[in-house]
């Protein structure tokens, strides 16, 4: 049997010349971008740190990110758009600088508001005029009617109001008007109005008192009330006279009693609208302290707040409780108990 061999023939394919230039050419590339990455974002980061330390520095705060060496810078407001943009121009490494703030709202001039506190032959000045020649001449105005010792000035100025069609020069006209035995007065300039409360002593000042207001304002409300000046000793000893105020047992609740002695306070207050009182309960010592303590507080509370549904103005009360800390007389005995648990009103000067 006849042997066959087979010829096997290797063939040896030649490799293309560019295939070794190319993964050269990718291993540099590599290379570079393995160099040339991290040393970038430490440029980035550099001047990103020193920019935002620049403009701390000039009471800046922004926000700074930095691409290469352009940078891109967000500030607060449109005022502070070209001081940043010099001051990061002005660090070496920086190529270009993009500014970008919020847009400028404009506000609108605010009006005149001014507010005077006229009591017991002092004046207060309150609010914001545009210009110092109004101030000067309500000062000067006041200080006339009153003298300087019982003038109190908190008036500012401020160039961004406006007076509209007030005239504010006659503002000081309103003070000398009401005089010195006005009580509890204000004169409240709002948005061009005015509003007049307090009580006066006669129908002659109250007009006067709007005749000045009119000088001012075209709008006027005036809301003063006429009465006689009561010392606050005799309003004192009117409340003291009146019965003592009735709870519920052991509760904030008034009695039908109760509630008639308020309603008799109420009516004292009312002839006497400069008056303002500070109501105080006060408990007997049957009891836990703490517990008394919360219930004269609830007792006085509930005394101001019928008193304010009765018409009296809020700010003319204060309520508070001292529980059984302050008895009226010794004892513990039914007959001083009953003394001891009451509701004063005293009348603050």
């Amino acid at each position: 049997m006849a042997t066959t061999t087979k010829a096997v023939r290797w063939e040896v394919r030649r490799r293309h010349p560019l295939i070794p230039i190319g993964a050269a050419v990718l291993g540099l590339a590599a290379l570079v971008y393995a160099f040339e990455v991290p040393h970038r974002h430490r440029i980035e980061d550099n001047l990103t740190d020193r920019t935002k330390v620049a403009l701390a520095e000039a009471g800046i705060d922004a926000d700074v990110k930095f691409v290469g060496r352009d940078g891109s810078v967000t500030v607060e407001s449109q005022d502070q758009v070209d001081q940043a943009r010099s001051i990061a121009l002005g660090l070496d490494g920086v190529r270009v600088v993009r500014i970008d703030a919020p847009p400028k709202v404009e506000v609108p001039p605010q009006p005149v508001s001014v507010k005077l506190l006229v009591d017991a032959g002092k004046v207060v000045l309150t609010g914001a005029v545009p210009d110092e020649a109004a101030h000067a001449a309500l000062l000067d105005a006041a200080k006339g009617a009153f003298g300087a010792e019982n003038v109190q000035d908190e008036v500012t100025v401020d160039a961004k109001r406006t007076a509209g069609s007030a005239n504010l020069a006659a503002l000081g006209g309103i003070v000398a008007a009401l005089g010195k035995d006005t009580k509890a007065g204000v004169v409240d300039l709002t948005d061009g109005a005015i509003t007049l409360t307090g009580t006066v002593t006669s129908q002659e000042i109250k007009d006067k008192a709007e005749t000045a207001a009119k000088a001012v304002a075209s709008t006027v409300r005036n809301q003063l009330l006429v009465g006689a000046a009561v010392a606050p000793e005799q309003v004192q000893t009117q409340l003291g006279a009146l019965p003592t105020v009735e709870f519920e047992n052991n509760s904030a609740t008034l009695t039908a009693q109760g509630q008639a002695v308020v309603a008799n306070v109420a009516s004292i207050l009312k002839t006497n609208p400069a008056v303002r009182v500070s109501i105080e309960g006060h408990t007997d010592s049957r009891g836990t302290p703490e517990r008394n303590q919360v219930l004269s507080e609830a007792r006085a509370k509930t005394v101001l707040d019928t008193l304010i549904a009765l018409g009296i103005a809020p700010e003319r009360l204060t309520s508070r409780g001292f529980g059984e800390s302050q008895p009226k007389v010794p004892g513990t005995d039914d007959a001083s108990n009953a003394i001891n648990r009451r509701v004063e009103f005293i009348v603050q000067k």
